[in-house]
């Protein structure tokens, strides 16, 4: 080794005993510092036993005066120390008695009981758990727990612990709460008044009826105010009673204001509000009860309307007159400057203008530019035709819109209906646009059918008097002319008669000179003209009386009907095998003998002239009813077939060949029924006989 590498060394053994005396001092200094240290841990210790003690003491104490249920359990469940008021739910004295947690879980409860055992497992606690559990004596309860694990040294779970609080009785009182609520939520939800639930003017809840009233869903109406819903020239009245309601001066309040429905129309309702304080007496709610008066309101003002028009049409029958009064009327309550009525003419197929309010109506009541439109054009027009009610929002976007004396963008149209006919039209113009609501469309049918009936009498009456005037005129035409033909009648008997009588005479002549110069044949000849001469002579006769009967004036007497009768059969030709007899005394009546006479005179001889029984009989009777007299006059002869006794009645209607008859003596005993108003009919049986009924009037 040479001397340098021993200097070497030398100077590393300096520096590492330098080193180890340095490291020795410091270890002195911690020796010194760690000495310090542990007596004053020693110290903390018993302090820290003195205070363990204590509060093992204190916990001890709370452990066993805390008013819930405290319960401290293994791993496993198996409960170690129940307090007194565990003891006191679940029955069990755990000192005598082993428990475990898992025979206490309500059987329906166990899947939700392992699933929080399970979280206290992994997280360490549990909250708010709530479940049932059996008490020794297998009594129900409802618990609320909160617990958590306890853990030794090494933080392994070793316990677990709980507060147990009794909620039986508080879960009883939920239920019947939560019972009572859905008993009010269904009041709430079926009631027919509307309820809303308001904050500070915000809608917080709605029921049904309200909801249906508006036409809004529950959450449309959620995502609105009262006042959205509200008009505002109704809002300074509700304004100045909620003041009031927040100053305390009211706790609810009742008013009839509008609200605007989802669809733009208007629900007038009467709402009576409630106040909803809290302790303090702020408002924390507002109540509102809706109920729907839309209807009333709208019979009320139907009602003063009617009364209204009723009081102004009072005796009166022109419907001219009665128009004015309605457009009068109709253009007050629509606050509007333009009304008018329009006559439905359906034989001409028009629409004429009769009344009107505003800028048409000139002097005297006459309308200015009256104008007549065909059904079926303009707006008026199509209500004519179809029969149903408009509103047009805006007249300029309605092609069928026609300007009568200005633009106006606005139009109700109405019909008035009597017996499912149109027979006019109330129409209306406001120059807004939008102006008239259902309610006006409402209100005016209502009016319409209120005043149609009247209407419809007036334009009756004015058509009858129409009828009226013109029948007049027909009747003097007609008597003029029954005057002419009564006076044509008797000329042209008499002058058909003079030559009939010629003709008899010559023949009566031409016999006489050749007396025994004639053959049988020639004289049966002259006999049947003589027996044609006659009969034509019967026949004019005939028509002559027939076209008498009603245009003779003769004067109504009291006539015994059994003296009439008794000289008829004087008058007649009665051969001696038929018999006449009355059955029952007949009335006296009012009439014309004469006429009488011609009406049983032509039943008695018919029916003796078609009587072919070796013994014959007529028989004349009378029944008395309640406001007419009904005879009959009964025969055995040759009967009348079925298919003829519609015709008998008919003027030249003759069944048999007879010299003596004219086929004119039925239709004059049908005529002379017919004049007194009675009605004539027969019943007859072929070869067995005929009876003639008719009625006359008392």
């Amino acid at each position: 080794m040479t001397d340098n590498e021993l200097d070497i060394i030398k100077r590393a053994l300096a520096r590492e005993k330098a080193s180890r005396k340095a490291a020795e001092a410091i270890l002195e200094a911690k020796s010194a510092e760690l000495y310090e240290v542990n007596k004053k841990l020693e110290a903390s210790h018993a302090e820290l036993t003195s205070l363990y003690n204590k509060t093992t003491s204190e916990l001890q104490g709370i452990f066993e005066n805390i008013v819930d249920a405290y319960v401290i359990m293994d791993i496993n469940g198996n409960v170690l120390k129940f307090n007194d008021s565990a003891t006191q739910l679940f029955g069990y004295d755990v000192d005598k008695e082993s428990v475990n947690v898992v025979k206490l879980i309500y059987k329906e409860d166990y899947e939700y009981a392992m699933k929080s055992f399970s979280e206290l497992q992994n997280k360490g606690y549990f909250k708010n758990y709530e479940a049932r559990v059996y008490t020794k004596n297998k009594e129900v309860k409802w618990v609320h727990i909160n617990a958590s694990l306890v853990f030794d040294k090494n933080g392994i779970p070793m316990a677990a612990q709980g507060i147990v609080r009794d909620i039986t009785e508080t879960k009883r009182i939920n239920r019947v709460i939560e019972e009572q609520k859905s008993q009010l939520d269904a009041i709430v939800q079926n009631s027919s008044v509307g309820i809303v639930l308001t904050q500070h003017g915000k809608i917080l809840r709605t029921n049904t009826s309200i909801q249906n009233t508006l036409g809004y869903s529950e959450e449309e109406l959620f995502n609105l105010s009262v006042k959205d819903i509200s008009f505002p020239e109704d809002f300074p009245q509700s304004k100045t009673y909620l003041d009031k309601m927040d100053s305390g001066e009211l706790d609810n309040f009742m008013i009839e204001k509008r609200y605007r429905k989802k669809n733009g129309s208007i629900l007038w309702a009467k709402t009576n509000v409630s106040a909803v304080r809290d302790k303090e007496g702020n408002i924390k709610y507002q109540v509102a009860l809706v109920e729907d008066i839309t209807l009333k309101r709208e019979q009320s003002l139907i009602i003063d309307m009617i009364n209204d028009v009723a009081k102004a049409l009072l005796g009166k029958m022109d419907i001219y007159e009665i128009a004015w009064e309605i457009t009068n009327n109709i253009a007050q309550y629509l606050d509007t400057e333009d009304c008018v009525i329009y006559l439905v003419d359906n034989e001409e197929g028009r629409l004429e203008q009769i009344a009107a309010f505003g800028s048409k109506l000139g002097n005297n009541k006459q309308i200015n530019n009256k104008i007549i439109l065909p059904i079926g054009d303009g707006i008026v027009g199509t209500v004519a035709k179809t029969g149903v009610a408009e509103i047009i929002n805006d007249t300029s976007k309605d092609s069928r819109y026609i300007v009568d004396d200005e633009q106006r963008f606005s139009e109700i149209s109405v019909p008035i209906i009597s017996n499912n006919k149109v027979i006019g039209v109330i129409d209306s113009e406001h120059i807004s646009k939008n102006y008239f609501t259902n309610e006006h469309l409402v209100t005016l049918e209502n009016i319409a059918s209120l005043v149609a009936m009247q209407l419809k009498s007036a334009i009756n009456l004015r058509e009858r008097k129409k009828v009226e005037t013109k029948n007049e005129q027909l009747l003097q035409a007609l008597e003029k002319s029954n005057n002419e033909l009564q006076e044509y009648a008797h000329i042209v008997s008499h002058d058909l008669k003079s030559p009939l009588r010629s003709i008899d005479a010559l023949v009566s002549w031409i016999k006489e000179d050749n007396t025994g110069r004639l053959d049988d044949v020639t004289i049966q000849n002259f006999q049947l003209i003589e027996t044609t001469l006659e009969k034509m002579e019967l026949l004019i006769s005939d028509i002559l009386t027939y076209s008498s009967i009603g245009s003779e004036s003769n004067e109504e007497n009291d006539i015994d009907l059994n003296l009439l009768i008794e000289e008829l059969k004087q008058l007649l030709y009665t051969p001696e095998h038929i018999s006449i007899k009355v059955l029952n005394k007949l009335p006296t009546v009012t009439g014309d003998k004469t006429k009488l006479q011609q009406l049983f005179q032509n039943l008695i001889s018919n029916a003796i002239k078609f009587n072919d029984k070796a013994k014959g009989l007529v028989e004349i009777d009378v029944k008395e009813e309640k406001s007419y007299y009904q005879f009959s006059v009964k025969d055995n002869g040759v009967g009348i077939e079925k298919q003829h006794h519609d015709n008998i009645f008919k003027i030249f209607h003759a069944l048999n060949s007879n010299k003596e008859s004219s086929g004119i003596g039925l239709s004059i005993v049908k005529k002379i029924v017919d004049l007194y108003k009675g009605e004539i009919w027969l019943e007859s049986k072929p070869k067995e006989g005929t009876t003639f009924f008719f009625t006359f009037k008392k």
